[in-house]
């Protein structure tokens, strides 16, 4: 018999991420509509952080790839099939901890990251 391993979570703000048996949950924690509620399997899952300008907060977006085979982070805008952004805005100091979470659910999902 295994042991039950505790989910890999993540919190940033007002969001809270999830991975538990090979499925990504993404939740607001701050009374937001349930519309930013996102639930995919690590094979599908993408992840962009978005910056426009250098100097200014990204957008995050999390969302479905047309190919599993596609980075789980930073993943290419055109690789999505369909993505959501929870309204979170990430400082570019901030990155290296997004980075750092993803890194490792790529690595369980056995998925690159760019």
């Amino acid at each position: 018999m295994g042991v039950d391993r505790e989910p890999l979570t993540f919190d940033y703000e007002n969001l809270h991420v999830r991975v538990d048996r090979g499925v990504f949950e993404l939740f607001t924690l701050d009374g937001s509509p349930a519309e930013h509620t996102f639930r995919v399997p690590l094979r599908w899952l993408g992840v962009s952080l978005h910056y426009k300008k250098p100097d200014k907060p990204g957008t995050l977006s999390f969302g479905i790839v047309r190919d599993p085979r596609s980075a789980l982070y930073n993943t290419d805008r055109l690789a999505f099939r369909y993505s959501t952004s929870p309204g979170c805005r990430v400082p570019p100091g901030d990155e290296a901890l997004f980075r750092a979470y993803l890194t490792e659910v790529a690595r369980l999902a056995g998925r690159p990251v760019a």
